[in-house]
């Protein structure tokens, strides 16, 4: 069958809801992607309380389950788009003014490509685009293409975007000939399993009493006698003639197959098999080239491709709250590699000197390292601690700025700065 999977929405959601396998090669890699809130956000012209402010506001807003909810339903269907949705029915066709939405309210809408579906021959050429809701049983709504973001997570060929209207294609076209090997595969077991000990009764002189009247179903009532006696009683009464005997069948390459089937899904999900399966690397391998290989592929297929949404969700979120764009914003996405907890309080320890290094040069002052600490959640400062630090004091006691004290209603140390 030559036709693409992409094109059948009803089975891939199906396949989804049904195939644990299925659930996992969507949802892990964007759980990964967005791991300890995915991203953080920078700016020299915005304080760090208004950075706050402004990552609050998208937590309130649900923002980042928006950008997670697209990216499934990207990956699953070939497709997604963000929806900026502004007023009533009518304005929403009209093109989107980014500048005008001070004050305004604003929700993002995360739908799958055959929810919000092009008014045209292709993703490219529509003008407008067809917003679908039925589970809110409300009309479809008419939106100018300014007013979506489209999210397509692989371009695929001429030939194949063709077929699919410009939009890319789902994760199961290459996933579903392995998948479906391993599901062939484990039914084949099963079946095995249930005919692993056969008890065979040689019955003396049995096609003789086959050819006679009634010969077939006398043969039936000696072996279901036979097998109620073995069954309830642990013995079996037997013509001096007959024999039995018990076959026992071997399964001693059917894991060696199984193992092999299950490292194609993982090839095919390029997802590691520790991941996958939950077993780890065996013999030299420690699996961090698996972990290394894995986390660039949520890179290039998931953060990459969502940032210019996420960009254009923060312009619309920046003129919401302080009414301009703001230029100079930095996106920082996390590691996705997760250390443990001695080598990530050495890390911060590195922040800690390497801004005290930079405060003793003169590039930063201690209330722009006290601002950055709060930013990276390294030490958390009230807005009133980082008004009261000096800024005067001497480079050289920088070394002192440090000290250890109690955290505010917790068990772990806090760092706090002090001046003279």
């Amino acid at each position: 069958d030559y036709g693409l999977l992409s094109t059948k929405p009803q089975i891939l959601t199906n396949t989804y809801k049904h195939n644990s396998f299925a659930q996992l090669a969507v949802d892990l890699p964007v759980q990964d992607a967005f791991r300890n809130g995915g991203f953080t956000i920078d700016s020299q012209t915005l304080s760090a309380d208004e950075l706050l402010e402004l990552s609050d506001f998208m937590d309130d807003q649900g923002d980042r389950q928006t950008l997670k909810d697209v990216v499934r339903w990207g990956r699953l269907f070939g497709g997604g788009a963000i929806v900026a949705s502004v007023g009533s029915e009518k304005i929403q066709k009209t093109e989107l003014n980014i500048d005008s939405l001070h004050n305004k309210d604003v929700e993002f809408l995360a739908s799958d490509r055959w929810q919000c579906t092009p008014l045209g021959s292709s993703i490219f050429t529509a003008e407008n685009f067809l917003l679908q809701d039925l589970a809110k049983q409300q009309d479809p709504v008419t939106l100018h293409k300014s007013r979506l973001k489209l999210f397509i997570p692989k371009i695929e060929p001429y030939y194949i975007r063709t077929q699919l209207n410009g939009w890319g294609a789902s994760i199961f076209e290459a996933i579903i000939p392995s998948l479906s090997q391993y599901i062939k595969a484990n039914n084949v077991i099963l079946e095995l399993l249930d005919e692993a000990k056969i008890d065979i009764l040689k019955i003396f002189g049995l096609s003789d009493i086959l050819l006679s009247e009634q010969g077939e179903s006398k043969v039936k009532q000696r072996l279901r006698i036979f097998s109620e006696q073995k069954n309830f009683q642990s013995v079996g009464a037997m013509d001096a003639k007959d024999d039995y005997v018990q076959k026992q069948l071997s399964f001693g390459s059917l894991d060696q197959m199984v193992e092999k089937i299950m490292l194609l899904i993982c090839s095919s999900l390029r997802i590691p098999y520790s991941k996958v399966f939950g077993k780890g690397a065996s013999g030299f391998s420690s699996g961090e080239d698996d972990l290394e290989n894995y986390n660039g592929m949520v890179m290039s297929t998931i953060r990459e491709p969502i940032t210019p949404i996420l960009k254009w969700m923060l312009d619309i979120r920046c003129v919401q709250l302080f009414g301009r764009k703001i230029d100079d914003l930095v996106i920082t996405w996390k590691p996705l590699r997760v250390l443990p907890e001695t080598e990530e309080q050495n890390v911060k320890t590195q922040k800690i000197n390497s801004l005290i290094q930079l405060c003793q040069l003169g590039v930063l002052t201690k209330k722009q390292v006290a601002e950055q600490l709060t930013t990276e959640k390294i030490i958390l400062f009230k807005p009133e601690e980082i008004e009261a630090i000096d800024d005067e004091m001497n480079p050289e006691q920088m070394e002192n700025i440090i000290q250890v004290d109690e955290v505010r209603n917790s068990n772990k140390p806090w760092y706090k700065f002090w001046g003279k």
